[in-house]
């Protein structure tokens, strides 16, 4: 599996009309499955972030949040699960979240070049599973860089760039066309995609906070019986 899913990243990278094409239009196939070496990435690359990083952080409030202790603690933790999706979690929530969200955004953009909603799920299974080896490079910079994690430029901007260039590239490359127009159509693909991305795991963060928020009061709560 190791050799396969290397040799699938490899071509990716440089090739990857050659890993896609034969998966869909159902050849021989001596790559790894689309959403196989998608799950194998985010997994592998969670773990590696869990056993490097120190992912704690001292929330920052506003006033009105502050302005009761149970505000507060919601608060808390809406926080901390939002960058938490976006930092530890990030290959996890791009794997789950961001492949569909572009492939919604390809309905519009890539109709010419790849039609149909699970071709797109195909290509963006591949593009957002070469994009783990790029999440790889920010383990250093969240380490040494001394920026912390609740601020944009480590749990928003810099995820962005790991993400926008291996997807980028691999779109660019699969197109095999570099015109003004076919740059437009990706880029705005991407954009499309990730600012979906960006609502839904906001949103599901804030319910995944709440929801640790009401277990932990439940718990506090039978303790106290």
């Amino acid at each position: 599996m190791i050799h396969t899913f290397i040799q699938t990243l490899k071509e990716l990278l440089t090739h990857p009309r050659n890993v896609i094409d034969p998966f869909l239009e159902l050849e021989e196939r001596k790559y790894m499955h689309p959403f196989l070496f998608l799950m194998v990435a985010a997994v592998v690359v969670t773990m590696v972030n869990t056993l490097l990083v120190d992912f704690a952080f001292e929330p920052v409030l506003t006033e009105m949040e502050t302005e009761n202790e149970q505000m507060q603690e919601i608060a808390e933790w809406i926080q901390i699960s939002t960058v938490r999706s976006t930092t530890q979690f990030l290959p996890l929530s791009s794997a789950l979240i961001l492949v569909p969200m572009l492939a919604v955004g390809g309905l519009f953009f890539f109709r010419d070049y790849l039609a149909g909603f699970f071709k797109l799920l195909v290509l963006n299974s591949y593009a957002v599973g070469a994009s783990m080896l790029f999440q790889l490079a920010l383990i250093p910079i969240w380490i040494f860089s001394g920026v912390p994690l609740n601020e944009p430029l480590a749990n928003a901007t810099l995820p962005a760039v790991s993400l926008a260039i291996p997807i980028l590239w691999i779109y660019k490359s699969y197109i095999l066309n570099s015109s003004f127009l076919i740059w437009t159509r990706i880029i705005s693909t991407f954009v499309i995609g990730f600012v979906l991305y960006s609502m839904l795991t906001g949103f599901a963060a804030a319910v995944i906070g709440y929801m640790i928020f009401a277990i932990n009061r439940i718990v506090e709560m039978s303790g106290s019986l």
